[in-house]
């Protein structure tokens, strides 16, 4: 089913766009009518602390400056999501943040490959996939 909302976690655009991996730089290319982009304020401090060259942080804002699909939130996260989410086992200050993020803006992936989002968080809230098998599923229209 397509006209969805994800998060993509800082370090999937990491891999894209500094370290030019493949599937992470197609992922970037596919926001649209089908598919938006909404990623808290601290993923982009995260993504932007973290590219090399200022080249890279430039592609990285364009991708909202040049899409409508695209968004960077600023708002506060409420606390006693963050808490749930330090209750299920992520650490407070990034992971557990955009876990509760994810499920406050009622996004229904989370594109991550940090293992603490892959095979430790158990929640129904949203499903979290690394960026190779959200394409795959992407790619069968299986999503």
């Amino acid at each position: 089913m397509r006209n969805m909302r994800i998060c993509i976690d800082s370090c999937v655009f990491i891999q894209g766009l500094g370290q030019g991996d493949p599937n992470a730089l197609r992922l970037l290319t596919l926001f649209g009518s089908d598919l938006a982009l909404v990623i808290p304020r601290l993923v982009a401090q995260e993504v932007t602390r973290n590219l090399v060259t200022a080249e890279q942080v430039h592609l990285f804002y364009r991708l909202f400056h040049e899409s409508t699909y695209a968004f960077i939130i600023d708002e506060p996260v409420p606390v006693k999501l963050v808490a749930k989410y330090v209750d299920l086992g992520l650490r407070q200050k990034a992971d557990a943040f955009i876990g509760a993020f994810t499920e406050w803006v009622e996004l229904r992936y989370l594109i991550s490959d940090n293992r603490h989002f892959l095979r430790e968080l158990n929640t129904n809230a949203f499903t979290v996939l690394d960026a190779d098998l959200f394409l795959e599923r992407w790619d069968k229209d299986s999503l």
